[in-house]
Order: C-alpha cells, then sequence, then structure tokens
C-alpha cells in the first residue's frame, strides 16, 4: 500500500503463539515490505486511543475496529468473520482475505477519510443503570448440599 504502518501484536488469547510466529517470520523474511511498518506489543490504553483517534484507517479484525474507531470516526477495513454479527457503524468496510481485496477496501477508506462518529455503542447513563439493576438483583445464593449417596449415585460430593 506503500504507506507507513503500526502492526500490533495479537492479544494473549488463545492461537496467539501461531499468530505472533506467523508475524515474527513475515517480518524477518520480508524486510522491504515491513520497512514501514511498526510492530508494537503492548501500547497504554490512552496511547492505544490516540493512535485510532489519528490514523488513516485501521485493518483487522479487532473489536476496537468496531466499538472504538465508530465513536472516534475512523475508517476501517474489518478482514474476516471474527466480529461477524457485531453491530457497526458506516466507517467499517468488511472484506475477505484475498490481498487485492483488502487493499481496494483500504484504498477506498483512506480516499474517504473520516467518517461522523457514531454513538451506536454508547448509552447515557450506562453506569447508574447497571447500578439501578444490581440494586435491585438478589446477588446472594446459598450454596446446596447434594447428597449423591443417597440419590443412588455412588459417592458424596458439595458444590
Amino acid at each position: 500500500l506503500d504507506m507507513p504502518a503500526i502492526w500490533f501484536w495479537p492479544n494473549p488469547d488463545a492461537g496467539t503463539g501461531e499468530m505472533a510466529e506467523t508475524l515474527r517470520h513475515f517480518r524477518e523474511q520480508h524486510e522491504g515490505a515491513t520497512a514501514r511498518m511498526r510492530f508494537i506489543t503492548n501500547v497504554p490504553a490512552d496511547q492505544f486511543i490516540a493512535m485510532l483517534k489519528l490514523t488513516a484507517c485501521v485493518v483487522g479484525n479487532s473489536s476496537a475496529g468496531i466499538k472504538e474507531c465508530s465513536y472516534l470516526g475512523t475508517p476501517v477495513v474489518n478482514i474476516g468473520g471474527r466480529q461477524q454479527g457485531r453491530l457497526n457503524a458506516d466507517n467499517v468496510v468488511d472484506a475477505g482475505y484475498d490481498a487485492g481485496e483488502i487493499q481496494r477496501a483500504v484504498q477506498a477508506q483512506v480516499r474517504h477519510g473520516r467518517y461522523t462518529p457514531s454513538h451506536i455503542y454508547f448509552q447515557p447513563d450506562a453506569s447508574q443503570a447497571i447500578v439501578d439493576v444490581l440494586a435491585r438483583v438478589e446477588l446472594y445464593t446459598q450454596k446446596r448440599f447434594h447428597d449423591t449417596v443417597q440419590a443412588g449415585l455412588g459417592t458424596t460430593s458439595t458444590p
């Protein structure tokens, strides 16, 4: 795409090891392609949001592209089906795994520029609504003993 890029290392989720190894291999074997890329493993939340706000386009399959970027108006190319079914705003364009499709989507999003911020993930007074629900709901549950010997199961256990 001939533009600078920041590549965030994957979160420590299941399958991260394989993805991290693939990224390491790509970075080491394609120095020309990665010359304008900066690979980042960890960044404080306030700096992460600042980067999202300043970037021309977010590319990937992160929920940050769907949620935070909708509020910021940052263009997003969402790759693959990981976020399928999640509500998204006009700033999100979906793409498959084809490199040409991704490239065309990124170019279109960069040409488009910033979007009007969306508030699809904003609810006024959400904190108070949560507090109100927690105040009304009975949160204490007494554990009960289950005698499995009397039930004919042969052992005794407690939950």
